[in-house]
């Protein structure tokens, strides 16, 4: 009697053991399919244009930004009231092979800056894989619609992207790499407008200003006549928001390496020996290099700043919430960037995690913020037993008030 429960026992626990492999076997091949089931191939998408398609659907995007909790009545208004548009690409988009010169598809392009102008946003990515040119996205700003992408001269990690609606252009971060240091590249409007990548074969034609002051941007914008330049860094020294002044056509000057050594050069060795940054950030200032820094607060990404001062900064904590921090420059200007919290109103936003980028619309009506974390390296990152949230849109939050 004693062997046959033992029996019994022993078959129970093989039928709970079989049912548990069957169980978890499914799990496993559900949770492939719905990762690999959003990522394309090159016959899925037109050549030279993106996948415009989601990776998730509304409600489910919604939901995400619902759960995250606010700190102030005010931030949960703001929230409330969002919009959301699809990042095209994340699926997949065509580019051109950085060393072949020819058309090439890629399914791991990374978001990164995003900007505005009065008709449409423009959202910039670089190839995951660092072997396709990177792209700017084009959508309506109206519809929500992609219309084209913008191909790139450069795999550039494409960090910061702005628009200047006074002279119609859009500017964006070219950081190349490779010891040569920051840099700014730009495209006025009409070559926009006229620039299709199935007829031209070729990326859009942009000009480029060396800026070899810094070797890392994350964002870039533009305030009061000054290029708004966030870097980044691994090291706390390496986080900073610099306002560099722009000539009569509204662009920075080239600054290089050879230019940074004269200059320190002349700075009093004592100076140099007793406050390196301090006396460096000094001679730039007084050469008229940048007009103003302030040490950027960690995981910094994006910067905005409204035709009153009001700066908004994105700041990205890994699988937990980013946030968006208001902040006012000290003395109501930008030649002493310290920042102070506003006293009424939101002093912090919370937003989904991996926030990038924010980018004002040019009446400063609304903020768009990009994430990264839709990214095919990024939302397959763990396994079926943990997978991070992604987003695949922009967040639009109304900033009027």
């Amino acid at each position: 009697m004693g062997v046959l429960i033992m029996k019994k026992s022993g078959i129970a626990a093989l039928v709970v053991l079989g049912i548990a492999v069957v169980g978890m076997g499914a799990w496993w091949m559900t949770d492939q399919h719905t990762y690999s089931s959003i990522v394309d191939t090159a016959k899925d998408v037109k050549k030279w244009e993106a996948d415009p398609r989601p990776l998730q659907s509304d409600a489910a995007a919604k939901k995400q930004v619902a759960q995250i909790k606010q700190s102030s009545k005010a931030a949960s208004s703001l929230v409330e009231a969002h919009k959301m548009v699809v990042i095209p690409g994340l699926r997949g988009a065509w580019s051109i092979n950085y060393k072949t010169k020819k058309v090439a598809f890629g399914n791991d392009w990374v978001p990164q800056g995003v900007t505005q102008s009065k008709t449409h946003y423009y959202i910039s990515m670089y190839d995951g894989r660092h072997k396709l040119n990177s792209i700017i996205t084009q959508i309506d700003r109206k519809t929500g619609k992609y219309l084209k992408t913008l191909i790139l001269n450069s795999k550039a990690h494409v960090g910061g992207i702005t628009y200047d609606q006074k002279r119609q252009r859009l500017m964006w971060s070219d950081d190349t790499g490779k010891g040569a240091g920051a840099g700014f590249a730009y495209v006025d409007k009409p070559v926009i407008d006229a620039y299709q990548a199935s007829e031209s074969k070729q990326p859009i034609a942009s000009k480029r200003i060396p800026w070899e002051l810094g070797t890392r941007t994350s964002a870039i914008t533009l305030y009061d006549n000054q290029l708004i330049v966030v870097k980044y860094g691994q090291k706390a020294s390496q986080h900073s928001i610099v306002a560099v002044p722009l000539d009569k056509s509204g662009l920075p000057k080239p600054v290089t390496v050879e230019q940074m050594l004269t200059l320190i050069q002349k700075v009093p060795q004592a100076q140099l020996r007793e406050d390196p940054l301090n006396a460096a950030l000094k001679a730039m200032i007084d050469k008229k290099m940048i007009n103003s820094y302030a040490p950027g607060y960690p995981r910094l990404q994006g910067v905005a700043v409204t035709p009153n001062g009001l700066t908004l900064l994105s700041q990205s904590n890994g699988e937990k919430p980013g946030k968006i921090l208001l902040r006012i420059p000290e003395g109501g200007n930008w030649s002493n960037l310290k920042f102070t919290k506003p006293e009424a109103g939101a002093t912090v936003i919370n937003v989904p995690n991996s926030v990038e980028e924010v980018g004002m619309s040019t009446d400063a009506s609304q903020i768009a913020m990009v994430f990264e974390s839709g990214a095919r390296q990024y939302r397959e990152t763990g396994s079926m037993f943990h997978r991070p949230k992604y987003m695949d849109r922009l967040l639009i939050l109304s900033v009027e008030s």
